[in-house]
């Protein structure tokens, strides 16, 4: 695959796929991925799927667009180089990776409760330079030209696209702040809590409490008086795990494999001045308390693995169910 990069490519334009085909195996590397009797893109309608993902079809309307727009700017950097068989290949994988991981953005902040308001996808497509006539957006030629123009070319809604795209911005920003920024290449940010893991029904069966309510009620006792902890946990018999100091991409340690993107949103938010959180996870009831937090210098770079949204997407690429139906061409 480099020797074909090397070939058709600029250094520059070398850097950026390379870039993208990294972050690519990065995510798919061992998913989850399911797959039934292929078909060529030639012979998909427009709203046949070429991948589902948790159950939510990737339309080949969806594909044919991003894969277009993919091969426009890899021919903008080649600059007049020749584009064979083999690279057009990367490129078709490459867009359908591409769209798995969007879909999966986007059901995530369907989840996460995020929505855009008409006034919001409004004031972005007005500022849409090609809807911009004579210095003014022209809703007219928005209306009868543009949309009806875009949807019979390319087969989806243009304002369902640009609110998908807001929906995955707004996403993102939601935990820009997570991942801080380090003080140099060599330093990485490094949290250390402290956990306590109660599950009802154990402590019921090791009669360390006499019921389930009483258990929750020991959960809420350690939630609402972080200063008490170790005075709680002799009285009602339960440890207190200290986990750390870690980095974002060590999570998993916190709440044992488990939780959610919203659960370690709230736990890397946690400061002095708001210590704790709690999560039903299961058949277990999760109390974390911050410890605290200090910069490191990193023994291997390799240790930091991006930010916390593109790694925990990772981890939801290879336990989604993805099906795919697209040969390759």
């Amino acid at each position: 695959m480099l020797d074909i990069l090397r070939k058709h490519a600029s250094s520059w334009l070398i850097k950026v796929i390379l870039g993208a085909i990294i972050i690519s195996f990065a995510f798919f590397f061992g998913y989850n991925r399911m797959t039934r009797a292929k078909r060529g893109l030639q012979g998909l309608g427009t709203g046949e799927a070429v991948a589902t993902v948790n159950g939510v079809d990737i339309s080949a309307a969806e594909y044919r667009f991003f894969h277009e727009r993919n091969l426009e700017r890899l021919k903008e950097n080649i600059k007049g180089e020749g584009m064979d068989e083999s690279l057009r290949k990367i490129v078709q994988s490459m867009t359908l990776q591409q769209l798995i991981q969007r879909q999966l953005l986007l059901q995530t902040a369907e989840k996460l409760g995020v929505r855009i308001p008409d006034a919001e996808l409004a004031f972005v497509i007005r500022r849409n330079p090609e809807l911009i006539r004579d210095g003014e957006f022209d809703p007219i030629f928005y209306r009868h030209q543009y949309l009806p123009y875009f949807e019979n070319r390319f087969g989806i809604n243009y304002e369902e696209l640009v609110r998908q795209d807001l929906a995955i911005d707004a996403l993102k920003s939601i935990f820009t702040d997570i991942d801080v920024t380090p003080a140099s290449e060599n330093e990485v940010m490094k949290w250390t809590f402290e956990v306590v893991s109660i599950q009802p029904k154990k402590l019921v069966e090791e009669k360390k409490v006499k019921d389930e309510a009483e258990a929750k009620k020991v959960a809420e006792e350690f939630a609402a008086h972080p200063r008490d902890w170790k005075k709680l946990a002799q009285k009602s018999h339960v440890d207190v795990k200290t986990v750390g100091p870690l980095t974002i991409a060590q999570r998993s340690q916190i709440l044992e494999g488990r939780g959610a993107l919203q659960d370690y949103q709230k736990i890397f938010t946690l400061n002095e001045s708001r210590p704790v959180s709690s999560m039903e996870l299961g058949d277990a009831i999760y109390i974390v308390k911050f410890v605290g937090k200090k910069t490191e210098t990193a023994q291997a770079i390799q240790e930091r693995q991006g930010d916390f949204l593109s790694n925990w997407l990772g981890h939801q690429v290879k336990t989604a169910k993805i099906q795919t139906y697209l040969e390759a061409e």
